[in-house]
């Protein structure tokens, strides 16, 4: 199947601000973060209308978006009701962000985390069909789930670290990326083991054109090496760094950079993941026409 770069955009944006939503309602829950909640916020907010607009773009006449009232039941209207629902949220946090209001934050910041959790599972659950059994399976979702937070996460821990109270909440921030990078890798893995295993096994679809055929660079390189061991050292590195010597976190923009360099690769292979998704995402005719 052509990769549909509009919802890959899409999906990789809103993972991107679902994670990031995550870590801040973490934040909430716990009392932390407040220095970063306003830009944090923007950022949330800019992901989700360029992603919103990007996602439009699918349709082949954006203009006709409203078009899509008319099958409230379809997987993008889905995802755009809880994108809305996301940005509405978003920018009450905003003008909140610099206020004194704790109660209402913390209940904008929880309700944010929710649909963090629930926008990339909404976004993933709309490609589940039997006729492509690459696609078929509750794993897709998790992976959309799973590298938005891993991309989120280390995105915000970033933002404590150059911006926020480093020495006060940047190894807190550090064990959420850890826990995101984790989240990501595991369900990766989930998601490619699902290719392998996957009914009505054919060669456009199968493992072997990951492990040796015409995806492996992508999936070697992109996936693995980039978007997987990269992040994965980086915020080692990061944590080794704090670990040994807390007086990093004084001055800790080197670490920041560190973080940020870990959510570029995170993204890199979000992205290369979903194109291979889009590759193996055949259809089995006999179950479209039967």
């Amino acid at each position: 199947m052509a990769v549909q770069w509009p919802l890959l955009i899409f999906s990789v944006l809103l993972g991107i601000a679902s994670g990031s939503f995550v870590f801040l309602g973490i934040g909430e829950l716990t009392g932390r973060f407040r220095k970063i909640r306003f830009i944090a916020a923007v950022i949330i907010l800019a992901c989700l209308a360029v992603g919103g607009i990007a996602s439009t773009f699918h349709l082949g006449h954006p203009e006709r978006v409203t078009h899509l009232l008319g099958n409230l039941g379809s997987g993008l209207s889905k995802e755009l009701f809880v994108v809305a629902a996301m940005g509405i949220v978003t920018i009450a946090y905003l003008v909140l962000a610099r206020k004194d209001y704790p109660g209402a934050t913390k209940a904008l910041g929880v309700i944010g985390l929710v649909l963090g959790i629930a926008l990339p599972l909404v976004a993933g659950a709309s490609y589940l069909m039997a006729a492509r059994p690459a696609w078929d399976s509750f794993t897709l979702p998790l992976m959309y789930l799973g590298s938005g937070l891993g991309m989120g996460m280390l995105l915000m821990a970033g933002l404590v670290l150059l911006k926020g109270d480093a020495e006060e909440e940047g190894v807190f921030a550090l064990k959420l990326a850890l826990a995101g990078v984790a989240a990501m890798i595991v369900v990766s893995a989930a998601y490619v083991a699902w290719i392998a295993m996957a009914p009505h096994q054919a060669g456009s679809r199968s493992i072997a054109r990951l492990v040796s055929g015409d995806f492996a660079v992508a999936f070697w390189l992109g996936v693995v090496a980039v978007g997987l061991i990269a992040p994965t050292a980086l915020a080692g590195m990061t944590w080794s760094k704090v670990q040994k010597d807390a007086a990093a976190l004084t001055n800790a923009q080197n670490l920041a950079a560190w973080m940020f360099a870990a959510c570029a690769c995170s993204a890199v292979g979000a992205i290369v993941l979903r194109v291979i998704m889009y590759g193996v995402g055949t259809s089995v005719e006999s179950l479209i026409y039967r």
